[in-house]
């Protein structure tokens, strides 16, 4: 994600946020300091404490001490007890709270949740970025219907405001926003279970590592641009929760990327294939490649 948050932000040099964002969330993230001190280097912090904010400061010791930027959702009074670099305003037509403290902090890295619906009554220069959501399909009671790629696409083209990608955001999605317009990403668990991708002595696998272990699906070179997906592990406290469908999806993502094709040679892979014949056509080995 950290690869294609920079390369969406080569077109918006002047945007003053990182190019990649981590939202908070007390229920998906309820220890907020054990995730953030494991962020990519350059990803920002957004702190949406609803009315709770008591691990504030310690964020922001914590987000000074990484050089990491701070922003407090919807609370302007805790941005300025705490010395954080800005807010995050909740969606509003009017625009009214970014302009109000745009005065007073010039200094200040101010954002907003984007409308869902309907037209902005004001202009949007008192922002940073508009955070644009549901891209994707996402797991947040707030999510809504997604827009896909291509409206993020049409709204980055209307707008006069660098938009940030939120929504079903991950290592399998990002790459469709690309092209997009699109000034930055933005995510939850997304970032949270953020999948790698590490060379082997056999080929190469993807993985996710968290304090209940190590997720992994794993690829073995069979010839040049073949590759058998022979192995697929999650640990038993991730089951349940899209961990192996993380892994899968970045796997599916970086074969179109790189151009190889993959065997199915671990039954999960086959069962995703049989379910995702888009992703067989796209990915999956013919007879004639092996």
């Amino acid at each position: 994600m950290s690869r294609v948050a920079a390369q969406l932000r080569a077109d918006h040099t002047g945007c003053r946020l990182s190019p990649l964002v981590f939202m908070t969330d007390p229920e998906r993230t309820p220890d907020v300091i054990s995730v953030v001190r494991r962020l990519p280097k350059d990803c920002a912090v957004i702190y949406r404490h609803f009315g709770a904010p008591s691990d504030a400061q310690a964020l922001r010791d914590l987000t000074h001490e990484q050089s990491r930027q701070l922003l407090i959702g919807n609370d302007p009074e805790l941005a300025m007890a705490i010395g954080a670099d800005g807010v995050h305003f909740s969606r509003e037509a009017f625009l009214s709270a970014p302009i109000k403290w745009r005065k007073t902090h010039p200094e200040w890295i101010i954002t907003m949740a984007g409308l869902k619906s309907g037209h902005y009554r004001a202009p949007l220069d008192s922002l940073d970025a508009l955070f644009v959501s549901s891209v994707f399909e996402s797991r947040s009671p707030s999510a809504g219907s997604p827009i896909g790629p291509q409206a993020l696409k049409d709204r980055a083209a209307r707008l006069p405001v660098p938009l940030y990608a939120l929504g079903g955001v991950d290592a399998g999605t990002t790459l469709q926003i690309l092209g997009s317009g699109a000034a930055g990403l933005a995510a939850i668990e997304g970032l949270i279970m953020d999948v790698k991708k590490e060379q082997t002595e056999t080929g190469h696998r993807f993985v996710i590592t968290t304090e209940a272990g190590e997720a992994e699906l794993t690829l073995a070179l069979v010839k040049d641009g073949v590759f058998n997906a022979n192995h697929t592990f999650t640990p038993t406290a991730l089951r349940g929760q899209g961990v192996a469908g993380k892994l899968y999806a970045a796997m599916v993502a970086d074969a179109k990327q790189a151009g190889y094709k993959i065997i199915p040679g671990c039954p999960y892979i086959e069962v995703k294939f049989k379910r995702r014949p888009q992703d067989r056509e796209a990915v999956g080995v013919r007879n004639l490649d092996i």
